[in-house]
């Protein structure tokens, strides 16, 4: 089976598996677990496009899921939009966003940009955090309603009340982010992503717009973060400046490493790893965090390129060993 074909079957039984999951697990906490995973799982995609295609370790993703949030949550709450055209609205904002913060910051390198990033979040939260008069300040933005009906005229009118119905709602919008990543690292533009990555110099030298490049990537990055923030707010039901912070682009980079940067479903892996895993552990009440951050340890020491790099692996390893085990085939 050639790696195209066993990648199809894949997605095909684990997209099967995530649709009947309500069915499977009607616990309310489970569903609740799932859709949280989802969200974090968009912004552990829109993260990997920066840091696993591209090789740019941004710190300003928690700012883009911010911007996306607070622009989906305050058009909906002061002007009275529908979610629909306020999530497209956000996930342009957030886009603008990752334009404005990447003009400047991407002219620097190494830890330059690092450090740049890192400041423009810390700017954009503090003006969440001071501008009381539209962001509402320390308080946040509450009441946010749950994603607006879609009417399908003369047949029915879905609706996003519940919680399964919301599960599905961020699940097809993971789905389609997953999608078009995956179709822009196949096209000649994800081709020269990875020649920035891998030798910018070089990537430059042979004619490759290496600035321009970057700035893309940084701008399709930040509108998936944006349409993350602005789900997160429907979901939640509340924003304060926090959730535009330094520790929202950490937990992103931190799903990406866990479940192997530079690879489409390490993302989302990752983010189910580092959701659950938490809360499987609170049966030891003050010891999870202790026996958490030991797992965490291990999993960077022993599979350095991430869980699914780690499988990979193994899975070669498989393939390499069968046919010694086999023996010689007889004469």
């Amino acid at each position: 089976m050639t790696a195209r074909r066993r990648w199809f079957w894949l997605t095909f039984v684990a997209v099967g598996f995530a649709l009947v999951v309500p069915a499977l697990t009607p616990n309310t906490y489970v569903l609740h677990l799932l859709v949280t995973t989802c969200i974090w799982a968009l912004l552990a995609v829109s993260m990997n496009l920066i840091l696993g295609v591209t090789g740019l370790l941004s710190l300003a993703h928690g700012a883009l899921f911010g911007i996306g949030g607070y622009t989906s949550a305050l058009l909906v709450v002061r002007a009275g939009m529908n979610f629909w055209p306020a999530l497209v609205l956000a996930a342009m904002a957030a886009g603008l966003g990752g334009l404005l913060i990447g003009l400047p910051t991407l002219r620097s390198r190494g830890p330059y940009f690092v450090i740049a990033s890192l400041c423009f979040g810390l700017v954009v939260q503090i003006v969440i955090d001071k501008w009381e008069a539209l962001t509402f300040g320390p308080l946040g933005v509450t009441s946010i309603p749950s994603a607006s009906p879609i009417v399908i005229p003369g047949v029915a009118e879905i609706t996003f009340d519940s919680l399964a119905a919301q599960y599905y709602l961020v699940l097809a919008l993971l789905i389609l982010a997953v999608f078009v990543v995956r179709r822009l690292v196949d096209s000649r533009i994800g081709r020269a992503f990875h020649a920035i990555r891998v030798n910018e110099d070089l990537g430059e030298a042979l004619g490759v717009p290496v600035m321009r490049l970057a700035l893309l990537s940084f701008v399709i990055s930040g509108m998936i973060a944006g349409v993350a923030g602005s789900v997160y707010a429907m979901y939640i039901g509340y924003l304060n400046p926090a959730d535009a912070g330094f520790w929202v682009a950490l937990n992103g980079i931190l799903f990406v490493v866990v479940g192997g940067v530079g690879t489409l479903a390490g993302p989302i892996i990752g983010a189910f790893v580092m959701t659950i895993l938490p809360e499987t552990f609170r049966l030891f009440e003050e010891f999870r965090l202790f026996i958490f951050g030991l797992l965490l340890i291990a999993v960077i020491i022993f599979f350095p390129e991430g869980i699914v790099g780690g499988l990979g692996r193994f899975w070669r390893f498989l393939r390499r060993e069968a046919p010694q085990r086999n023996g010689p085939p007889d004469a």
